[in-house]
């Protein structure tokens, strides 16, 4: 199995950032481009289901929460429609300088390096979405 880990800085204290992950409005409003018009539902709580549908594209993912510690870290299983394979994606978020937020996401259990390679890019494209809500 393979990892992949992406460290980002963000202009907002680490309570904005969280909410922009927990709030289903706010996640469903940035992770996927807009013109997937997803939906989706967040349930932040240790056992709370969360998923994310574009009937546009006919993507959609869910998991469920294993680690919920505000504003600090956020812990979820990650599977895609259709796929067996269940992966396991850590938040992390630490004060960063000037009352930033230094998000780290730790997102493991890739059967393959290809498949932990494209949700690196994957979330190195929603990540470049997340400063304009935060």
């Amino acid at each position: 199995m393979t990892s992949i880990e992406i460290t980002r800085t963000l202009p907002a204290g680490r309570e904005r950032v969280w909410r922009a992950f927990t709030d289903p409005a706010e996640f469903v409003s940035w992770f996927w481009p807009a013109r997937f018009e997803s939906t989706g539902d967040v349930d932040a709580r240790v056992g709370g289901a969360w998923r994310l549908v574009s009937d546009v594209t006919g993507m959609g993912l869910s998991g469920v929460f294993a680690a919920v510690e505000p504003p600090e870290r956020l812990v979820f299983t990650w599977r895609w429609d259709g796929d067996q394979e269940e992966t396991l994606v850590t938040l992390t978020l630490a004060p960063g300088a000037g009352g930033g937020t230094e998000l780290t996401v730790l997102h493991e259990r890739f059967a393959t390096a290809e498949d932990a390679e494209s949700h690196g890019q994957g979330w190195a494209d929603c990540l470049d979405r997340l400063p304009s809500v935060v």
